[in-house]
């Protein structure tokens, strides 16, 4: 049901504007990027969970998890599930691709300068979260019926 649900969601949600990265929730939600965004960074805002691509029309039933140093493409439909969902095979891949790409990150002194820089970088992340938040809508249908005059 699950793939099919995710089928579905893939021919349907497209029928909007083809320039936003779409993140659909296991609840439903969706949240549209109309920037260039990578997996990491809706990792972080959602730990514990994967990205996976919507399934292919082939029938194969394999999940395709994003690695966290993709860059997630616009036009596309993406689907943020939790690791707990996920075969054990795919996490022990997953693991194995983290200790691959590990680059330790090289101490970085402290300065006046780099901290305002750091400052600016905070305060326009700040910004672009809540511009985010207010662009990611959830795409729920509703009827629109109009009330009908029955004569006496």
């Amino acid at each position: 049901m699950g793939n099919s649900l995710r089928c579905c969601l893939a021919c349907v949600l497209p029928c909007g504007a083809l320039d936003v990265v779409r993140i659909v929730h296991l609840n439903g939600q969706v949240e549209e990027f109309s920037c260039q965004i990578t997996a990491a960074q809706i990792l972080e805002a959602n730990p514990n969970h994967v990205i996976t691509k919507p399934c292919s029309n082939s029938g194969a039933k394999r999940i395709g998890i994003m690695s966290p140093d993709s860059e997630l493409k616009r036009g596309h439909i993406y689907f943020l599930i939790p690791n707990s969902s996920v075969p054990e095979k795919k996490k022990k891949k997953k693991k194995e691709l983290k200790k691959k790409h590990f680059k330790p990150t090289p101490k970085v002194t402290s300065s006046s300068d780099d901290d305002n820089y750091l400052r600016e970088l905070l305060s326009e992340k700040r910004s672009s979260q809540r511009r985010r938040r207010s662009s990611a809508r959830v795409a729920v249908w509703r009827p629109q019926l109009e009330s009908i005059v029955e004569e006496s």
